[in-house]
């Protein structure tokens, strides 16, 4: 410590000699004012400026420099001479103009709920509840409103009441208003209506309207689904098809002189229903006509015999995941697909078909199962069907195989259907004739299907079935009735097309 000091003492006193070169004009840093480079005389007698180091100018001593670094000048001043040092300027912050908002403002501000940024978000948020039926309660999710966040940080999402008592309210009122403009510019309505009931037990009549636009587009509305607490006898459900036609503001007759068509099932409290409302013409779902005729048929004492040993099977693999185990390793091990069994349903009979097709698909797989040593001793009342049993199965699968194509074709909602359902029961009937090579139990089930048939479709209701089969350029042919029917469908057309040009021209 006592050779520094010395040493620094040293080199002040030859400094004081010592020549100082002011630092360029280039050099900006306050600190120059206060050092310079020492300036030396060489052998030649020459002036020399050493560049490594500077001298300060009030105590003369050497402080080493490195190129563009004035770090060690300006320590040596904070510590030998700190009244020499300028203070720090504050900053001086630009004035801004009155109504001028900063980058943070502009960018990080939340979205006023009233701006269109925000009414937008809320309403697309309402949408996708009213759409996807979900519940008010979603905007409380955590994930939901991370998903909201990331898409858009600066949008606040309103509370779960402003949803229930505002956003959607407006949009039911919105969303009504255009319904009932697209109701009252269309010169026919049709409704269709159903009852039906919830997990809850509940029971609901949805009454659904279809329009055709003038640009020959097919729209439907679901006018309404109400809880129904009283008896579903016709005389209340007409009371709910009445009010319904009221509130919506339809006329029961059109500017054809049409009334408005329905379309129900078969059940007799829908037929008292469409009466008591006033409703024409009244036509019968094919769809569940079939479904009925189709259920007649497999209620056949051998064909229900035969679905209840395949449904035994079915239900064993559905309680036994060891079962299903092996199962999906014999599929395998057959080169099999990959199917589980089907339950069928009380309520659909395709679903006892394709029950039949998936057992008939996996009956080795099934077989062999049911013969492996850790599954057998669990299934000792499970057995498989005898050859006899599965040629009968095979016969109700071909049998029944049209009628599930009809149904799919019946179930179409972009278009109207009613044409097609007197081609389909003619069809339908055609195959449903006996075969001297069918079995016992095949006729047994054409019988029962043909006798459901018999009764459908009848008087009044049929004449409109045939009419709107011979507006439809597929068929308007009508193949399935003899040449004095045709005669009498296409005077009943002309008859009426009369009449509405005639209106037309009043």
């Amino acid at each position: 410590m006592e050779n520094e000091v010395v040493d620094e003492c040293v080199d002040q006193q030859l400094n004081k000699e010592c020549e100082i070169e002011d630092a360029p004009l280039s050099f900006k840093a306050d600190v120059w004012q206060h050092f310079g480079f020492p300036v030396s005389i060489n052998d030649n007698g020459e002036k020399q400026t050493e560049k490594r180091k500077t001298i300060c100018k009030s105590c003369r001593a050497t402080v080493n420099y490195n190129s563009g670094n004035t770090s060690n000048m300006r320590s040596h001043l904070s510590n030998r001479h700190p009244e020499k040092l300028r203070p720090q300027q504050p900053t001086v912050s630009k004035k801004r103009k009155p109504g001028q908002l900063t980058l943070k403002e502009v960018f990080g501000a939340p979205l006023p709920p009233n701006s269109p940024r925000a009414e937008e978000i809320t309403r697309c948020i309402g949408e996708y509840m009213a759409k996807d039926l979900r519940p008010f309660s979603v905007v409380d999710n955590g994930g939901f409103r991370r998903l909201v966040n990331t898409l858009e940080p600066k949008y606040a999402i309103p509370s779960r009441p402003y949803f229930s008592r505002t956003v959607l309210p407006a949009l039911y009122k919105e969303t009504k208003a255009k319904v009932t403009q697209s109701l009252k510019e269309a010169e026919g309505i049709s409704i269709t209506t159903d009852g039906w009931t919830s997990r809850a037990t509940q029971s609901y009549i949805t009454v659904t309207a279809h329009v055709m636009t003038s640009e020959w587009e097919m729209k439907s509305f679901v006018l309404q689904t109400r809880p129904l607490f009283t008896s579903h006898t016709g005389l209340n459900i007409a009371e709910v098809l009445k009010s319904a036609v009221l509130e919506w503001g339809l006329n029961m007759t059109s500017n054809n002189n049409q009334g408005i068509a329905v379309v129900t099932d078969n059940a007799r409290n829908m037929d008292v229903a469409v009466r008591e409302a006033g409703f024409s013409p009244h036509i019968k779902c094919f769809a569940h006509t079939l479904n009925l005729a189709s259920k007649a048929g497999l209620n056949v004492n051998r064909a229900s015999r035969l679905l209840g040993r395949v449904r035994r099977v079915a239900a064993f693999f559905h309680r036994s995941s060891t079962a299903t185990a092996v199962l999906a390793t014999k599929q395998g091990m057959l080169n099999l697909p990959a199917h589980k069994l089907i339950m069928d349903v009380v309520t659909r009979w395709n679903s006892s078909l394709d029950m039949l097709e998936h057992y008939l698909e996996q009956q080795q797989a099934i077989a062999a199962t049911l013969l492996s040593a850790e599954v057998r001793r669990n299934a000792r009342e499970i057995d498989t069907l005898e050859p006899v049993d599965i040629t009968d199965a095979e016969d109700m699968v071909r049998l029944l195989s049209p009628l599930k194509k009809a149904t799919t074709v019946l179930c179409d909602e972009s278009q109207p259907t009613v044409s097609l359902i007197v081609p389909l029961k003619h069809m339908i009937e055609q195959s449903m004739a006996q075969c001297d090579v069918d079995s016992s139990t095949i006729a047994q089930m054409k019988r029962a299907i043909l006798k459901d048939f018999t009764d459908r479709y009848q008087g009044e209701q049929n004449k409109f079935l045939q009419e709107s089969t011979a507006l439809d350029p597929r068929f308007r042919s009508l193949q399935q009735l003899n040449e004095s029917q045709r005669e009498d469908v296409f005077n009943r057309l002309k008859l009426k097309a009369t009449q509405m040009q005639n209106q037309v021209h009043i």
